[in-house]
């Protein structure tokens, strides 16, 4: 963790004692872990909130979840498959060549046809999706525009989940589970640091101006390093040496915050 312009304690302040590597197990340790837990589940209602849940729902969903009814289910997967599928054929209609331009860009496309056409690439990874709506859903992902009436063109190399409720929250029960389990990972006792899973954040106070310059600043070194991380692990899954062992889903996500 890295803090921009940190201050020391102030004079006067109560002396405190800093947190330990483990639980202990006595009182002291006990009451700050339910505050520290209080506090997750404050921040995790208070977003819930945002999406039209009443605190009577939210009761109730949280003791759904606190009986465990909910471990087998997986609604953010489901939900963000369409994404999924999108984002591989953004990946292949950037790098394939028979989407290409001649300066080895991705082309403007024709809807329909055959070959090197929208509905050629669209077709691999939404086979049971009419072309209109796929068309539609990546134009609403700002992924990709029309251009003109029977042509698109490719616009980001991500999925953009911006403005579209039901993907921001599956995003969110997905970013934060998977968050969870690196933090889980990194709290092993007696773990060596070379063995933990990055988990780096920097941050300081600054204006509103300011902020609006960090993310000019930032979105390009994020898009080029998970661009990076994109690439190789799309490279090691090809791998046929890999074909008959167990995966597990890896990768890197990184976003800036602003609280």
């Amino acid at each position: 963790m890295t803090r921009a312009n940190g201050h020391g304690n102030r004079d006067g302040a109560k002396q405190q004692h800093l947190p330990k590597v483990q639980w202990r197990g006595d009182s002291t340790d006990t009451v700050t872990r339910d505050s520290l837990a209080i506090e997750l589940l404050n921040a995790c209602m208070t977003a819930l909130k945002s999406y039209g849940l009443s605190d009577k729902k939210l009761a109730e969903l949280a003791r759904e979840a606190a009986i465990g009814r909910s471990l087998r289910m997986d609604s953010a997967r489901a939900v963000l498959e369409a994404a999924h599928r999108l984002a591989e054929m953004i990946a292949k209609w950037g790098e394939d060549p028979m989407f290409l331009d001649t300066s080895g860009r991705p082309a403007i496309l024709n809807v329909n046809g055959r070959k090197s056409s929208f509905r050629s690439l669209a077709s691999e990874f939404f086979p049971a999706y009419s072309i209109p709506d796929v068309v539609e859903f990546g134009c609403e992902a700002n992924a990709m525009e029309r251009v003109g009436p029977d042509k698109v063109a490719r616009l980001n190399d991500c999925v953009v989940f911006t403005g579209n409720s039901f993907l921001i929250l599956a995003h969110s029960v997905r970013t934060v589970r998977r968050f969870l389990s690196t933090a889980n990972f990194n709290r092993q006792p007696r773990i060596a640091i070379a063995s933990g899973r990055p988990d780096r954040t920097s941050f300081g106070e600054i204006s509103e101006k300011d902020f609006s310059e960090f993310i000019q600043v930032m979105r390009p070194q994020l898009s080029d390093m998970v661009e990076m991380s994109n690439r190789w692990l799309g490279q090691r899954a090809k791998l046929l040496k890999n074909a008959g062992k167990r995966k597990k889903i890896a990768g890197v996500q990184a976003f800036l915050f602003c609280d």
